[in-house]
C-alpha cells in the first residue's frame, strides 16, 4: 500500500511540475511585476473585483514561473476572493484548479483536495465536462496520495462516466489505469484485472491508430520517391531532345558542305551521312518513347501503391471500429446482467435483515430490565452477533417480578452466514427457557447440545459455533448469575471494575466434546452495579494513528470512565469513539455492546 502511495505521489508531482516549471522571467522583468501590482491596487481601490481577480491571477502566474509557489498561492487566494465578489464562476474554477496543483506540488494534499473538489463544483456549474473530468481525476489521485484508495473510487467512477460520455479516450485510459491500481491496493484482484483489461484495450486501439498513420506516412514517402524518379526521367527526356536538336544542326552543316562538292562522291557521301543521321534520330526517338513509357509505368505504380495504402487503412479502421463496437455492446450486456444480479442479492439480503430484526428482542422486552442500552453495529447489512432478553419465571404471581435473562452472542462468521447462525441461536435459547431450564450454566450446556444437533456436526464435521456471555438477574435475591463461553463479563461497583472470565471452550463445533459443563458465577448486586456484555468486534477493530486494534485495556478504561453517565449518553460516547477510531477505515467485524444498570440507587 505504501509503495503504491509513493508511486501516485510521484505521478502527482510530475503532473504538477509539468505545468509549474516554465522559463523564469521574474528576475528579468521586475517591471512587469510592479505594473501588475499597481493595476491590482488600482482595481481594488476602484472597487472593480473582476479586474482585481484578473490582475491577482496574472501575478500568481508570474510567481509560479519563478518557482515562488507560496507567493503564487497567496495571489491565487486573492483572485478567488475577488472572483467570488464578481460572481465570476470561471475565475473561481481557475483559481481553485491552480491552487490544487500548487498544494499538490507542496505536498499539502488536504488543501489540494479541498481545492480540486471546489474546482469540480465550479466546472459542473460551468457545464464544462472536460474540466470536471480532469479535476475529478485529480481528486482521486490526491486521495491515493493520502493512502485512501477506497475514497478515490467514487471520483474515479464519476470521471469515467464523463469521459465515456465525451468519448475522451485519454481520460478513459487514465481512469481505468487508476481504478486498476486502487482496486489492487484494496486487494480486489478481480476488479483490478477487469479495469486493467479496459486500459490495455484503449492502449491497443491507440497503437493501431499510430500504425495506420505510419502506413499513411510511408505512402507519402513512396509518392515523393516516385516524384523524384519522374523528375529524373523528365531530365533524361530533355537531354534526348537537346541532343536531337544538336544532331539536326550537324546534319544541316553537312548538307551545306555536300552542296559545295561537284563530283558524284560528294552525292554518295551526302546520302550516306543523311541515312546515318536518320538512323540516329530514330534511335533518339526510341529512347524518348522508352522514357515516356517508364514515366507512365512509374505513375501507374504510384497510383496502385496509394490505392493499396488507402484500402489497407480503411480495412484496419473498419476492423478496429468493429472490435470496439462489439466490445462496447458486450460490456453493456454484462453490466445489465451484473446490475440485475446485484439488485437480486440486495433484495435477498434486505429480506434477511427484516427477518433478523423481527427475531431480535423488542424495546418493551429490553425495558423490563430497567436502565440499559444496546450498541448494535453489523459489519454488513445483517449480523452474526445478536443480543437477547427473556423473562424467567420464578414462582412470583406478578410477571413484572420475573427474573430476566440477557445475553450477548457472537456467532461464527458475519453477514448472511452469521445471520443464519444467529437465528438458530435465538430459537434455541427461547426453546431452552420455555422448557424450564433456568440456570445460566445449564442453559449454555443445553445450547451447546442443540447447536451440535441442529448442524449435525457429529456427521458433517461442521465446526460453526458461537461465543456467548449469558446472565440471569434474580430480582428478589439481588443476585446476578453469569456463565460464559469464551466471552467475559465486566461489572463496575464502587468505581472499581471487575472482570469475570468465561469458560475457554465455545458453544458448538465438531472439535468440542458432545457435552460440556459450563461454570456458573454469582455476583451480589445490592449496591449500584453497571454490567457490560459484549462481543469481540469493538476490541478487535483496527484504527487510530498506528492502525492497531482498540484492545481490551483501552475498552475497559473507556467503560470505567463513562459508567456513571446516563445509559443514552454511554451509548452515544461508545458509538462516537468507535467512529473516530475507525476514521473511515472498513469495519472488520460485527460490533455488539450491552450495558445494564442494576442494584438500588
Amino acid at each position: 500500500m505504501k509503495e503504491i502511495c509513493v508511486v501516485v505521489r510521484c505521478f502527482l508531482l510530475f503532473v504538477v511540475l509539468s505545468f509549474a516549471i516554465t522559463p523564469s522571467g521574474m528576475a528579468q522583468d521586475a517591471t512587469k511585476l510592479a505594473e501588475r501590482e499597481q493595476q491590482l491596487a488600482g482595481a481594488v481601490k476602484g472597487n472593480k473585483p473582476a479586474e482585481a481577480a484578473e490582475h491577482a491571477y496574472a501575478l500568481a502566474a508570474l510567481y509560479k514561473e519563478a518557482g515562488k509557489l507560496d507567493k503564487a498561492a497567496t495571489y491565487l487566494g486573492q483572485s478567488l476572493t475577488y472572483s467570488k465578489k464578481a460572481s465570476n464562476v470561471e475565475g473561481q474554477y481557475r483559481a481553485h484548479h491552480e491552487l490544487g496543483r500548487i498544494y499538490s506540488t507542496l505536498r499539502s494534499y488536504s488543501k489540494a483536495l479541498d481545492n480540486f473538489q471546489s474546482a469540480v463544483k465550479a466546472a459542473h456549474a460551468l457545464q464544462n465536462k472536460a474540466f470536471e473530468t480532469e479535476d475529478l481525476i485529480q481528486c482521486a489521485m490526491t486521495h491515493a496520495a493520502l493512502d485512501r484508495p477506497k475514497r478515490s473510487l467514487e471520483p474515479l467512477t464519476e470521471a469515467l462516466a464523463l469521459a465515456l460520455e465525451q468519448n475522451d479516450v485519454d481520460a478513459q485510459a487514465k481512469c481505468y489505469s487508476l481504478l486498476a491500481t486502487n482496486y489492487k491496493a484494496l486487494g480486489d484482484e478481480k476488479k483490478a484485472t477487469e479495469y486493467l483489461a479496459h486500459y490495455n484495450a484503449i492502449i491497443l486501439g491507440q497503437k493501431n491508430a499510430r500504425e495506420i498513420r505510419e502506413l499513411t506516412r510511408e505512402g507519402k514517402q513512396s509518392q515523393q520517391l516516385n516524384a523524384r524518379k519522374m523528375q529524373e526521367l523528365k531530365q533524361q527526356i530533355d537531354q534526348v531532345e537537346s541532343e536531337k536538336k544538336l544532331t539536326e544542326s550537324e546534319l544541316l552543316e553537312q548538307r551545306m558542305k555536300l552542296q559545295q562538292t561537284e563530283d558524284s562522291l560528294r552525292i554518295v557521301e551526302e546520302i550516306s551521312v543523311k541515312r546515318q543521321l536518320e538512323i540516329d534520330l530514330l534511335n533518339k526517338d526510341k529512347e524518348l518513347a522508352s522514357a515516356k513509357i517508364r514515366e507512365q509505368n512509374a505513375l501507374i505504380e504510384k497510383e496502385a501503391l496509394f490505392r493499396s495504402s488507402v484500402i489497407v487503412g480503411i480495412l484496419l479502421v473498419g476492423v478496429l471500429a468493429l472490435v470496439l463496437i462489439v466490445g462496447y455492446r458486450r460490456k453493456i450486456r454484462v453490466n445489465k446482467r451484473l446490475h440485475q444480479q446485484n439488485e437480486n442479492i440486495k433484495s435477498s439480503i434486505n429480506y434477511a435483515k427484516r427477518i433478523q430484526e423481527a427475531m431480535l428482542p423488542r424495546k418493551d422486552q429490553q425495558s423490563k430490565i430497567g436502565d440499559s442500552f444496546v450498541l448494535f453495529k453489523p459489519r454488513d447489512v445483517v449480523s452474526g452477533d445478536f443480543y437477547w432478553f427473556f423473562d424467567v419465571p420464578n414462582g412470583h404471581d406478578d410477571p413484572a417480578h420475573n427474573d430476566i435473562a440477557f445475553a450477548a452472542v457472537d456467532c461464527t462468521g458475519h453477514g448472511v452466514p452469521g445471520a443464519f447462525m444467529s437465528m438458530i441461536g435465538i430459537n434455541a435459547l427461547n426453546g431452552i427457557i420455555n422448557r424450564g431450564v433456568a440456570e445460566t450454566n445449564a442453559i449454555l450446556d443445553a445450547l451447546h447440545r442443540e447447536i451440535r444437533t441442529a448442524l449435525r456436526q457429529e456427521i458433517t464435521g461442521n465446526n460453526d459455533g458461537m461465543d456467548a456471555a449469558l446472565c440471569i438477574y434474580r430480582r428478589e435475591k439481588k443476585m446476578l448469575e453469569f456463565s460464559g463461553a469464551k466471552n467475559p463479563l465486566i461489572y463496575i461497583q464502587n468505581n472499581t471494575l471487575h472482570q469475570v472470565k468465561g469458560d475457554i471452550h465455545p458453544i458448538g463445533g465438531s472439535k468440542t466434546k458432545p457435552t460440556l459443563s459450563f461454570k456458573k458465577h454469582e455476583i451480589r448486586v445490592d449496591v449500584p452495579t453497571t454490567v457490560y456484555l459484549f462481543s469481540d468486534g469493538y476490541r478487535d477493530q483496527f484504527g487510530g494513528k498506528e492502525n492497531m486494534k482498540f484492545m481490551s485495556k483501552r475498552f475497559s478504561k473507556l467503560l470505567l470512565d463513562i459508567h456513571t453517565l446516563p445509559m443514552t449518553e454511554q451509548l452515544a460516547i461508545l458509538d462516537k469513539t468507535m467512529e473516530e477510531w475507525k476514521d473511515g477505515r472498513v469495519q472488520t467485524d460485527d460490533i455488539l455492546v450491552m450495558g445494564i444498570r442494576l442494584g438500588s440507587a
